[in-house]
């Protein structure tokens, strides 16, 4: 799966010329969206400019329904090094009749991104986070893993910036577990690529994700894929909100969800 994003990828590449040139004025920051739903979004954060994206969950996959409220927080150490936390304030669970409720768990990350690789319609990133179990496994608030996540961003625009191929391929390394009930799943290493296509679309873009994770490599027995059609409507300048129903394709996905997320961004104070 990753050969394959990524023989994509450098097809795109190394495509023939592109028509138009790029405005000048118009930064990445005005091109790109600023948040996706799965994927990590190319664009950087500026020296001293913070990014906060609030997000609201629910999923369902019966005969379990789930909530998340979500928040993370970037923060640009200079315009290629970023760092950034996402914490899970509310999570509730409703299975059977009854519904349990608490914080769940909370990453700490970074991010070094090249904004030109090559030409200016090429974006590439590396990232690494660190995951830790707030949330009590016990009661479903938390995945009771310690772990490790580094992962590749990958960007191509095309057509004078109107439309872009963009891919997250990484993987998620348990360090360690906390106690968990008999008979609950244990948390195993697992390998990701949440990749998508993103098309200029009134006052924001239209977007389609394909998100597949997998933990068989491990000795798990769970594949999961989802397709995630979404709209990100740029409300202003630096400010977003994001409409997204990601359907499950396999038995072990979620059936279907719906996310909203609202993003802005704050200071900057130029180049460094």
């Amino acid at each position: 799966m990753k050969s394959i994003i990524l023989l994509s990828f450098f097809a795109v590449v190394s495509a023939g010329p592109l028509h138009g040139q790029i405005d000048k004025t118009d930064t990445l920051e005005q091109r790109q969206p600023l948040e996706l739903v799965f994927a990590d979004s190319i664009v950087p954060q500026d020296y001293r400019e913070m990014m906060l994206t609030t997000g609201a969950w629910y999923s369902r996959r019966l005969p379990v329904h789930e909530g998340r409220l979500t928040q993370k927080v970037e923060w640009g150490i200079s315009d290629k090094l970023q760092i950034s936390g996402f914490v899970n304030p509310l999570h509730l669970v409703r299975s059977s009749g009854t519904t349990t409720t608490g914080a769940g768990d909370f990453d700490l990350g970074f991010r070094y991104t090249w904004v030109n690789v090559s030409s200016p319609f090429t974006h590439v990133a590396v990232a690494m986070e660190a995951g830790f179990p707030s949330g009590d496994p016990v009661t479903g608030m938390g995945e009771g893993a310690y772990g490790l996540s580094p992962s590749v961003l990958l960007s191509r625009e095309f057509r004078n910036t109107r439309y872009q191929l963009f891919s997250t391929i990484g993987s998620e390394f348990v360090l360690a577990r906390r106690h968990l009930n008999p008979g609950d799943d244990i948390p195993r290493h697992e390998v990701f690529a949440n990749s998508g296509f993103a098309s200029r679309l009134g006052k924001g873009w239209a977007v389609a994700e394909l998100a597949v994770s997998t933990n068989r490599w491990s000795g798990g027995d769970e594949t999961q894929v989802a397709v995630s059609p979404s709209y990100v409507w740029r409300l202003a300048r630096r400010t977003e909100l994001l409409f997204a129903v990601p359907i499950g394709v396999t038995s072990s996905t979620d059936h279907i969800a719906g996310v909203v997320k609202f993003t802005f961004e704050l200071g900057g104070d130029g180049p460094r």
